[in-house]
């Protein structure tokens, strides 16, 4: 095909998910910044396009770095002046994080740029306030110090916007907002370490979803239910890691 023919921007959107299915991470990247450009308001369907093209190519790159991670940890315990593995396991690392920062640069760019500007409806501010959130977040697991910290923040900071504008406009039965939810509890939990606010974001979504559950079940809602199951689990775990905390103080 013609990468410079210009097409309907329905066709961009059936491109990019045909280049995501035949895992062609460049080519779907491309054709979903197209046709963001062209209209930024996104239905249901394209918000989709958007966010599993995204989280493929991140999270391809987030197994890699981690699989070099323990790689690099191990070499780190043999004898250095016979280890002539470790250059080359951090030239690739390095090389992962580069394009890691890239990709959320790409996105970072879209949300800040485009989509977030033009988002009227209090739904799709949430989903990409929290999107914005949840790259941050990636971001802040391979970098140190400075960027680190840096990463943390901005996260902090999409996530509460989030979690205010969801908490006052949005049924806790909305997909949208379980899904801020579960990812503002975790990172609450596994980045920043408060925990005790983890479980409470947790508790107060669980609570109240739990409520409509059979609603959600009636209607077939199978991402609904999957989120209040998972915050669930979390809740059950963390709870379970803040009693034995406290069990050996």
């Amino acid at each position: 095909m013609n990468k410079n023919h210009k097409y309907e921007r329905d066709e961009y959107v059936f491109l990019a998910k045909l280049y995501e299915k035949a895992e062609r991470p460049v080519e779907t990247l491309e054709f979903i910044k197209k046709f963001v450009v062209m209209n930024p308001v996104l239905n249901k369907e394209e918000r989709n396009v958007l966010n599993s093209g995204y989280k493929y190519v991140i999270g391809s790159n987030r197994s890699s770095w981690r699989l070099l991670q323990q790689l690099e940890k191990k070499e780190e315990k043999k004898d250095k002046t016979a280890n002539t593995n470790l250059a080359s396991i951090r030239e690739i690392k390095s090389n992962v994080e580069e394009e890691m920062r890239k990709t959320i640069g790409d996105i970072h760019d879209l949300l800040d740029n485009v989509l977030l500007p033009n988002a009227t409806k209090n739904e799709s501010k949430v989903y990409y306030l929290k999107l914005k959130g949840d790259y941050f977040r990636y971001m802040s697991e391979f970098t140190v110090k400075d960027e680190q910290e840096e990463a943390m923040t901005q996260a902090e900071i999409a996530y509460n916007e989030a979690y205010e504008i969801a908490e006052k406009n949005l049924s806790i039965s909305n997909v949208t907002r379980l899904g801020l939810a579960l990812n503002f509890s975790v990172f609450c939990y596994e980045v920043r370490n408060l925990k005790e606010d983890a479980c409470l974001i947790a508790k107060n979504a669980f609570e109240e979803a739990v409520k409509v559950l059979d609603d959600l079940e009636k209607k077939k809602g199978k991402a609904e239910v999957l989120i209040i199951q998972l915050l669930k689990e979390n809740l059950l775990l963390w709870t379970n890691e803040l009693n034995d905390e406290e069990g050996d103080n």
